[in-house]
């Protein structure tokens, strides 16, 4: 159930509650300078890769999630990243884009592109920028990565839109025993696409799932080098590509689970999970910022140059192209 326009929260803190909070729980994260909130929305997936990070749990129902991005927004953050699981999978995504964006937050939505009914497509169309993840230059290569045949067209399909729409795209590919050797032909199908604002390389990480398969995923720091310097001589000019080793991504997020759970990045994992720090629903905002290690003096330039790339990418994308305002194309399911 969606709450009526004039009931949702614009403030909120789980230490504080209601709409009185503190001074130091304001701006907490942004005194921390992370920026982006990285929200697992969904729990489940219409995809079972073997490597997956996700956390299980039971999503928040709307007026918590209202409350969450209340939470988020007072303590400082630029962005939300609603992420999974997919988001796809949650009804009321379209609503909860629309509430980060009227709180002031930048939004951002990771989808594996399977499950793209209307309502969805729209809800895409309303955000800042889209995350995509392609693994293979071909059909085969993708699917059997991301163990769902069929996906990597409905990924070009998804991008392809996006371009229409003018959302900027960040596709992220897993660098990985399985596709290493033919991931630099990624490149040729991003090239006719002007809304790719960035290509990340992403170093396996062996968290959830992921840990315990990571026999069949872990590749050599020296073979992952090799690929980047490939790929990064390749595309020279033609796009912009950030490799993501495993040091860089440590720090990097302050992650929320589909519960409201708080974990970061920085702290070794337990059995492939990181410790979890307290709740957004529960905990004082300020004390959340105190118990995660964020690594500013790694990430504080490096959130700069994507905040304006993407910023200056969505300026550029609105004066080339109109703004989606429907969608009359037939859904993905």
């Amino acid at each position: 159930m969606i709450t009526s326009e004039n009931d949702l929260p614009t403030v909120f803190c789980g230490g504080c509650g209601g709409s009185v909070v503190r001074p130091e729980c304001r701006g907490s994260l942004e005194r921390l300078w992370a920026h982006k909130v990285h929200w697992e929305c969904w729990s489940e997936c219409n995809l079972s890769c073997q490597f997956c990070y996700r956390t299980r749990g039971v999503p928040l129902e709307t007026p918590d999630a209202e409350r969450l991005l209340a939470a988020v927004a007072v303590a400082g953050a630029e962005t939300i990243v609603f992420a999974g699981g997919d988001p796809s999978l949650r009804r009321d995504i379209g609503h909860l884009l629309r509430r980060a964006r009227a709180l002031g937050l930048t939004t951002e939505v990771q989808t594996n592109a399977h499950h793209a009914p209307a309502d969805f497509r729209q809800a895409l169309t309303e955000a800042d920028s889209a995350g995509l993840s392609l693994d293979g230059p071909t059909a085969e290569v993708h699917d059997r990565f991301r163990s769902k045949r069929g996906n990597f067209a409905r990924v070009l399909e998804a991008l392809e839109f996006l371009e229409h729409a003018g959302v900027p795209v960040i596709v992220r590919t897993v660098v990985a025993q399985p596709n290493f050797r033919q991931l630099a032909e990624i490149g040729e199908l991003l090239l006719p696409y002007g809304n790719v604002a960035f290509w990340h390389l992403l170093e396996f990480s062996a968290v959830g799932t992921g840990y315990r398969n990571r026999r069949m995923y872990e590749l050599e720091r020296a073979l992952f080098d090799e690929v980047v310097v490939q790929v990064a001589a390749r595309y020279e000019g033609k796009l912009e590509i950030h490799a993501r080793r495993s040091e860089v991504k440590s720090g990097a997020y302050v992650m929320i689970t589909p519960d409201g759970a708080v974990y970061g990045t920085a702290d070794q994992t337990v059995d492939g999970l990181y410790p979890r720090v307290g709740s957004v629903l529960q905990d004082h905002l300020s004390e959340l910022a105190e118990r995660i290690e964020f690594r500013r003096e790694v990430h504080e330039d490096r959130y700069r140059v994507i905040h304006a790339k993407l910023r200056e990418k969505r300026e550029a994308l609105a004066q080339a192209v109109p703004m989606i305002q429907g969608d009359s194309g037939e859904a993905m399911d």
